[in-house]
């Protein structure tokens, strides 16, 4: 079992804790409602400490053009892109961030699970590049919500209404990416683990409220962002997924973009979806989807959405049936319920 840094303070603070691949992380601390509308309507802390953190190092460009799915010619100094690592296949080896410090050191986050998978991969394919992974010894934190830029500002006495969304700012040994996982504003701050204490503590004493993986599954949900494991895998491909406007084909000859753009071309036979429940009933992982009484695909993602007050998931249909206001029918406990194919 690995601990995070703050897992001293997640104790203190009465977390519940969860294996999540292997780290023990907070669940909750009061509730997961709770903590979910606390980073609707003010500002919630989460510790993402337990997410991979990969520097590359490199000469030219060429090593990651040949690799991720968006372009990394348009990223710029100072800018986070979110991209796609594929196999040959055409499938999600893991979607990713990559953030480009000076056009020599770029700074790639992976999900937890997929840590020493995209490790693997990278070195696979890596003939001059320096690739280090600093995930023990650079933590992080994001701070998510609409009081977010206050509290950053607070927190570093710095203006922070420059800083553009998918952007970064430098200070000293810390790093603010203006980024996030809830479909709110929000900065995730990273720093040498041996500070990341002391700046958790300071988020808590101006006013942050500490939330678990509990809150951050629902928001990202709400938002519908994918999640590794849920809506992508190694056998589903961006396209399956939604995920077109993150893969850039164009004069470009990536791992996997000859799939790709056969899949552009064809089309797909499955379409991932976000659904609002009619029925007062709460969806699973895992329910049959039906349209017209005909099993048409399963629910990926599903939870109560405090934002909405009903029941929300994801799941892929076949593509036909994928239409925003589509009705569809959510097996829940072997009884048909009523959902709504919306927009995210």
């Amino acid at each position: 079992m690995k601990y995070t840094p703050l897992y001293e303070s997640h104790i203190t603070l009465g977390a519940k804790f969860v294996d999540f691949f292997g780290w023990q992380m907070p669940l909750y601390y009061t509730s997961i409602i709770e903590e979910s509308k606390a980073t609707r309507s003010n500002v919630g802390i989460f510790d993402v400490s337990h997410m991979g953190r990969f520097l590359i190092t490199v000469d030219s460009l060429k090593f990651l053009d040949t690799l991720f799915t968006n372009d990394p010619q348009k990223l710029g100094i100072g800018k986070a892109q979110y991209t796609l690592l594929c196999n040959e296949r055409g499938g999600i080896i893991d979607d990713t961030i990559l953030i480009n410090l000076d056009n020599k050191e770029f700074l790639l986050i992976s999900n937890a699970c997929n840590r020493y998978k995209v490790w693997n991969w990278l070195k696979l394919h890596s003939e001059d590049e320096a690739i280090e992974d600093v995930t023990e010894r650079l933590s992080s934190i994001a701070i998510q919500g609409p009081n977010a830029k206050d509290l950053v500002e607070k927190m570093f006495d710095v203006e922070l209404s420059g800083l553009k969304r998918f952007y970064i700012l430098k200070l000293n040994v810390f790093i603010i990416s203006r980024t996030g996982y809830t479909g709110e504003d929000g900065f995730e701050i990273f720093t040498p683990s041996d500070m990341i204490s002391s700046l958790w503590g300071k988020a808590l004493s101006l006013g942050g409220i500490p939330c678990g993986l509990g809150a951050r599954d629902i928001l990202r949900l709400e938002a519908g962002y994918c999640l590794y494991g849920n809506e992508l895998s190694e056998d589903i491909d961006p396209i399956t997924a939604g995920l077109e406007r993150f893969i850039k084909l164009d004069n470009r000859n990536f791992i996997g973009s000859e799939r790709i753009r056969e899949l552009v071309i064809s089309g797909t036979e499955e379409r991932l979806v976000w659904f609002r429940m009619q029925d007062k009933v709460i969806p699973r992982k895992g329910d049959e989807i039906r349209y017209q009484g005909i099993k048409v695909g399963k629910v990926t993602s599903g939870s109560y959405s405090p934002k909405f007050d009903v029941g929300i998931g994801m799941g892929y249909v076949k593509s036909e049936i994928a239409k925003e206001g589509n009705t569809i029918e959510i097996i829940v406990r072997n009884s048909p319920r009523i959902g709504v194919i919306s927009k995210r």
